[in-house]
Parts: structure tokens; sequence; C-alpha cells
């Protein structure tokens, strides 16, 4: 998670206007290390749900991070792209908002993901047998 959270902090953070002597092309270098990891997290967070389903489904928190994330993973994709052409000052304002939604989207993703641990009311699905 550090790996994913980490390059879009980077990319979220350059594109607001932090360190703006990194050319935004040079960037993209780390998106397939970003998709590898994101794999990871994909394969451990769905080993998680098997393990304690109910945890999860029952829990509000757990969607909030769910959509925090698939939201941030397609702004991610989106940047992928966008990030390997030029850009008018327009595009950039755009840009930069979209780095600044994107920042706020993993700070919840992170966030909601500490509260899951604290916030369950089922823990197995056996406690409703």
């Amino acid at each position: 998670m550090a790996f994913v959270v980490g390059i879009n902090v980077a990319v979220g953070l350059r594109l607001v206007g932090v360190a703006p002597k990194i050319p935004l092309q040079r960037i993209i270098n780390f998106y397939p290390l970003h998709w590898y990891c994101t794999i990871a997290i994909l394969v451990s967070g769905l080993a998680l749900l098997a393990a304690y389903p109910a945890k999860a489904l029952t829990n509000p928190v757990f969607y909030l991070k769910l959509t925090a994330l698939i939201i941030g993973l397609g702004l991610s994709r989106y940047f992928q792209i966008k990030l390997q052409k030029e850009h008018s000052p327009t595009e950039l304002n755009k840009l930069k908002l979209l780095g600044i939604l994107s920042l706020f989207l993993w700070i919840v993703t992170i966030t909601s993901g500490r509260f899951l641990a604290y916030t369950h009311n089922t823990l197995l699905a056996s406690r409703f047998y």
C-alpha cells in the first residue's frame, strides 16, 4: 500500500506545485511499479475479505474506503495517460485540481482503512446463527 499511496501522493504533490523542477513526464516511469503493487493490494484485500467477510461487508467504513480507493485508482490511470504529453496552462489548472482531489482521496483511503479495525460490529458471520 505504501508504494501505491506514495507514488500517488508524489504525483499529487507535484501537480499541486511542490518540486516544480521535476518534469511531469518523468513521473510516469513509476506507474508500472504502481500497478504491480496495486495487484498485490487487490490479492491481499481479497484474502482479508474472504477471511472475514461479515466484518467488512457489514461496515460502512469499508464502503467508504473501497469507493475512495476505486476513484483514486481511476485518477491514477487518468494521470498516467495525461502526463505523457505537454499541457496548456488551462489543462495544468485542471490537473492541479484533480491532484488535490487525488491527495484527498488517498488520505480518506488510508484513514478509513485504519478505522476499519475499530469500527466493526460483526467479526464472524457465525454470530448470526
